[in-house]
């Protein structure tokens, strides 16, 4: 292996250790990714973090337009074999890049005063099918309904509790403050009983059974864990399933692959 490849590796190891610092039970997934798509899972994994990241977690508003705009050049500069960063140099530039890169920027800011649920997936369905395009294609996978679905949800669970803060109120609908008698300088103590409803509405609308590669279906497993975990009261929205039981669901999925 060369220097620059060494380099390149540790540089991408970097961001991959972002990405599972966040999403702890990704850990008990990696040592079952296929050896085929090891490398691009990690990637992507990756990838999707900071997109994340620039899209719904950076408080200015100014910062998060720059951040994301420059994601959507660099997927450009992706598509056209001209790749400069650690993540995207590491991804295939054959995928539906240029996609991604203009649903990015379309996407509202202001997604968080949506109505009900089906309004707060529906603001970010264009994001997660231009995403799921991607991923369909660097995985070799059949692009079906239900991963814009699943990669929806992902992000609106993503954003609590920590996102509750926030401008965007963690995009919980304005049904679900009205159900509670809440304002939104009241939710940054949002009551268990708030969290345990959306973590049911967000349940109801994760897809009953995982499609694609198998980074996508390990996943929708953990956040279908997590949901109902927060779903029934059985612990607050920080909480994670048990270890033995999130590396039980990492190897049944690899075992129906």
């Amino acid at each position: 292996m060369s220097a620059g490849a060494g380099s390149d590796d540790a540089a991408l190891a970097h961001f991959v250790e972002k990405w599972l610092a966040r999403e702890p039970e990704m850990r008990f997934a990696e040592p079952f990714f296929p050896p085929a798509e090891r490398l691009h899972a990690r990637a992507w994994g990756a990838l999707l973090h900071e997109l994340r990241e620039a899209l719904f977690e950076l408080a200015e508003p100014g910062v998060a337009r720059a951040k994301t705009a420059w994601w959507s050049e660099e997927l450009l500069r992706l598509s056209a074999g001209e790749a400069r960063h650690p993540i995207t140099l590491r991804l295939p530039a054959s995928a539906p890049w240029p996609t991604l890169a203009r649903a990015l920027l379309a996407l509202p800011n202001d997604a968080g005063r949506s109505a009900d649920t089906r309004e707060a997936l529906a603001a970010l369905r264009p994001a997660a099918e231009a995403a799921a395009a991607v991923e369909s294609a660097i995985f070799a996978a059949a692009a079906t309904d239900e991963m814009p679905a699943s990669l929806a949800t992902h992000w609106l669970l993503g954003r609590v509790p920590r996102g509750l803060a926030d401008d965007d109120l963690a995009r919980l609908p304005m049904h679900l403050l009205a159900r509670h008698g809440l304002t939104a300088a009241q939710l940054q103590q949002a009551p268990a009983a708030l969290l345990s409803d959306w973590a049911g509405e967000l349940l109801r609308a994760l897809p009953a059974r995982g499609q694609g590669a198998f980074l996508r279906r390990a996943r929708l497993r953990f956040d279908a864990a997590r949901l109902c975990l927060m779903a029934g009261g059985a612990g607050s929205a920080r909480q994670q399933p048990a270890q033995l039981a999130t590396l039980w669901r990492a190897w049944r999925t690899a075992r129906g692959s």
